[in-house]
């Protein structure tokens, strides 16, 4: 029996320049994350009124699997990060450090799931939608 632990950080993505401008909105969220082996865990992002490009980028002690997936394409329950179907990932990097970019849809939630590393793992993980 595994044990997993998801760390989700509901994040909303904008603050304006100027008030009421969604054209402006920007992301820049940075976390980091302990994970061991057979453990997953996500960052969840709120879905946008535009579409997006996230730049992802993250460093790790060892390599870890970082995938980008929309909401509903990850399984509910204690083990849906785990089982969710990486072929389903509008994006992925595996590796000690990478930087990536992905477009999501408008009104898309998105999770950054971080998992399948082979011992205890810290990773930093960055997304922005900076050009």
């Amino acid at each position: 029996m595994s044990s997993r632990v998801v760390s989700a950080v509901a994040l909303v993505a904008g603050f304006a320049f100027a008030a009421g401008c969604e054209r402006n909105a920007r992301l820049e969220v940075k976390n980091s994350y302990d994970i061991g082996p057979q453990e997953g865990k996500a960052m969840i992002l709120d879905p946008q009124p535009k579409p997006q490009k996230f730049t992802v980028e993250f460093k790790a002690d060892n390599d870890v699997n970082v995938l980008v997936f929309k909401d509903s394409d990850v399984p509910a329950g204690e083990d849906g990060l785990e089982k969710a179907d990486a072929k389903k990932a509008i994006a992925q990097k595996k590796g000690k450090a990478e930087s990536f970019t992905v477009d999501v849809p408008e009104k898309t939630g998105t999770q950054i799931v971080m998992r399948e590393a082979l011992k205890k793992t810290k990773v930093e993980l960055s997304v922005t939608n900076r050009k």
